[in-house]
């Protein structure tokens, strides 16, 4: 199935309910599919472009389809959104004027679900995306506030950014609640994949090209070193920004972004604020966070601009 083919009318009924249409695309996933599973707020955007400019096929479960045969259509309502982000915008590109997708490959595949949806077994593995959960949620929480309303059956985050921490977000979960379980989960589960990787959002900003080989190699590929430095430059946050501003148009900087700041340690921010920091202080959340090597109870962490 080409991208195009699908009529109005069963698109709508596919995107009606946008959680269900991530659930069927994971039940339909195959041997050369990898999992991206990363909590919202934690660069899906970032590594997903890293990875469309490394020539990787992509999937974004809320605006494509997934065929039982394994193949993928782009709903069309979401080109607007999805031409936003500059590599993801290429692929369409390329997709409508080929008809084709990347083949013969691995296929990556966004994911906010748990494990428990999954059969390791049928795929080529998984990747954790793991963020500072400080940045993650603040992040998250700027989503839901410009993008919910629009693209989520119930909106969210319309509020403060206290609001937001103390109430649902995603999979029917407080934030904090949810930041530990996703990501305990899927650190859990990943042994039971063919292949593996943990990626930390701030080593792909600090030293992306690296970072971005480690990941290929995790899962036997290679790219050469130009390549990596093309696809991690073309990603740098400037760049994605000034995609999305010129695919607005005028008025681009009085509408809400994608690409919002993309900053690491921008929790430093706000982390003076006692009523916002206190959450992040939970037990729970302290024990997973240092299992990712965040620490985010140090004493030089209570002054904002450290």
């Amino acid at each position: 199935m080409n991208m195009g083919e699908m009529n109005m009318d069963q698109q709508s009924r596919e995107k009606s309910d946008p959680v269900a249409l991530h659930r069927q695309n994971a039940a339909r996933l195959g041997p050369r599919d990898v999992v991206i599973a990363a909590y919202p707020g934690s660069g899906a955007s970032l590594i997903s472009n890293i990875l469309i400019e490394l020539g990787f096929d992509h999937v974004d479960p809320y605006s494509e389809v997934i065929a039982e045969d394994g193949r993928c259509d782009v709903l069309q309502e979401d080109l607007a959104y999805r031409s936003r982000l500059s590599a993801m915008a290429a692929l369409d590109r390329k997709i409508r004027s080929t008809g084709t997708r990347p083949e013969g490959q691995l296929r990556f595949v966004k994911n906010h679900l748990h494990p428990r949806f999954f059969s390791p077994e049928g795929l080529a593995g998984a990747v954790l995306l793991v963020r500072d959960p400080r940045d993650t949620l603040h992040s998250c929480y700027h989503w839901y506030h410009s993008f919910s309303a629009d693209r989520l059956a119930q909106a969210k985050g319309q509020g403060t950014f206290a609001e937001f921490l103390d109430g649902i977000a995603l999979n029917g979960e407080p934030p904090v609640e949810g930041w530990c379980h996703f990501n305990r989960a899927w650190a859990d589960a990943l042994e039971g994949f063919p292949r593996s990787a943990v990626i930390r959002f701030e080593d792909l900003k600090t030293d992306p090209e690296a970072t971005t080989a480690r990941l290929v190699e995790a899962f036997g590929f290679e790219r050469s070193p130009e390549s990596i430095a093309r696809a991690t430059r073309n990603s740098r946050y400037e760049n994605m920004r000034a995609h999305e501003e010129k695919s607005l148009g005028a008025g681009a900087t009085d509408r809400p972004l994608v690409m919002r700041r993309g900053k690491v340690e921008e929790w430093r921010e706000w982390w003076g604020n006692a009523g916002l920091a206190a959450p992040f202080h939970e037990p729970r959340l302290v024990e997973t966070a240092d299992r990712f090597g965040y620490q985010v109870t140090r004493s030089d962490d209570s002054t904002p601009g450290h």
